[in-house]
């Protein structure tokens, strides 16, 4: 064999593959997070438009209208607010209840409380509603921690 004879030729050539493999990676990874950046709106617009369709079809009339800009984008929270009808906002986050993972809504009200919980999903109400309203006062209590904490900043 020819690299036998010259050993570093070897070495070099396995670094050039991996090097062209990282980069491949690299290259995957740069391209995802552009398109999970400059997507955003177009995402943030199907999500109002599901949440809309969901209160539709459980016969709520109060629609979502837009989310509220995150004022310190550094700190990742619980979900993300939305402007709500009138001058209640809507909290979307996700809920574990039984081991599972929905996606569930908190209204909150003008004077800072959560007055409900909405389910997302049909398998979702089901498991809202047998969940104990303590666990449910630990979520409302987050989530209003969660709303103090962004105004200070």
């Amino acid at each position: 064999m020819k690299y036998d004879r010259i050993p570093w030729l070897k070495e070099r050539t396995v670094l050039k593959d991996i090097s062209i493999v990282l980069g491949w990676a690299l290259g995957l990874i740069l391209l995802a997070v552009l398109c999970w950046y400059f997507t955003q709106p177009l995402r943030n617009r199907f999500l109002v438009i599901s949440i809309n369709q969901v209160l539709e079809q459980s016969g709520d009339n109060r629609r979502v209208s837009e989310p509220i800009p995150m004022r310190n984008p550094r700190t990742f929270g619980l979900g993300r607010w939305y402007n709500f009808s009138g001058d209640t906002r809507l909290f979307l986050f996700t809920f574990i209840g039984e081991g599972t993972f929905f996606p569930c809504a908190a209204v909150m009200t003008p004077d800072g409380r959560v007055e409900e919980f909405i389910p997302m999903n049909l398998h979702g109400e089901r498991i809202l509603n047998r969940i104990s309203p303590e666990i449910k006062n630990i979520y409302a209590q987050r989530i209003n921690s969660q709303r103090i904490e962004e105004g200070r900043k």
